[in-house]
């Protein structure tokens, strides 16, 4: 197996522990490091997701909607526990904002780090899974009403002409808690957007350079922060430019 597709494996079925899998981890150190990072990275996601959840969190919120309605029986009691399920993937996915990437805390500053913390992140980021998720988007795109479920819970509402560009969408790590790895068809190749709602850039707009004939390109937003990654010979502050005028972001939004 090779390397690529390895990563790719890595990043599309992490818990996969297949005989050839296994085997491949233990065919160089370039297999071994790459399934070091792999397995840090989720146990980080994993912590992140398994939060307490406070007590009869399902019951409060049963009790509460029936006394604010009356006609409580005319909604399954189904209806309640979603809605007290979605309450409580919300506290999960919130708590990635008490954790950084390694499960320490954030900085006293956690809605902007500085730049240093920032361009780290990116860097890491981007050689952690940018390319295999671009692999991943042009093998198998995100599924439409997929991709739309993951839009509307960090409340962003892309115009339809960027919206038919995106291949993959998927949470990712921000250094403020969760956010959202986007893969976009451009003129000048595929492009990937890391939506970071509740980041805000020491500086705006900020370059940075992350080798391999890429660069960053961030930007401060109304709310949350956005940074496009691209080829260097690509009008990446332009690609930039027309996105902001075709991402608004709902008010609101706590994830």
């Amino acid at each position: 197996m090779k390397l690529a597709e390895f990563k790719r494996r890595l990043m599309t079925e992490p818990g996969l522990k297949s005989q050839e899998m296994l085997v491949a981890r233990r065919t160089s150190g370039e297999f071994a490091e790459a399934a070091a990072r792999s397995d840090r990275f989720e146990r980080g996601l994993m912590r992140a997701l398994h939060v307490p959840v406070p007590h009869a969190l399902a019951d409060q919120i049963i009790l509460r909607q029936s006394l604010e309605n009356p006609d409580q029986d005319a909604q399954p009691r189904w209806a309640w526990m979603a809605m007290a399920a979605t309450v409580a993937l919300a506290v999960a996915l919130s708590s990635f904002n008490l954790l950084d990437r390694s499960g320490h805390p954030p900085g006293p500053d956690a809605s902007m780090p500085s730049l240093a913390q920032l361009e780290e992140h990116i860097t890491w980021h981007w050689s952690h899974d940018g390319p295999a998720v671009i692999a991943t988007a042009m093998q198998a795109p995100t599924d439409q009403l997929q991709l739309a479920r993951l839009l509307s819970e960090f409340g962003l509402d892309l115009a339809p002409e960027l919206l038919e560009r995106v291949r993959l969408g998927k949470v990712c790590p921000t250094p403020n808690g969760a956010g959202a790895h986007l893969v976009l068809l451009t003129d000048a190749g595929p492009v990937t957007a890391y939506f970071m709602p509740r980041t805000r850039l020491p500086e705006s707009p900020l370059e940075i350079t992350l080798g391999n004939g890429q660069r960053s390109w961030a930007v401060n937003l109304e709310r949350g922060s956005l940074a496009l990654i691209g080829a260097h010979d690509a009008d990446i502050p332009a690609l930039v430019g027309q996105m902001i005028k075709q991402v608004s972001v709902a008010p609101g939004v706590t994830i």
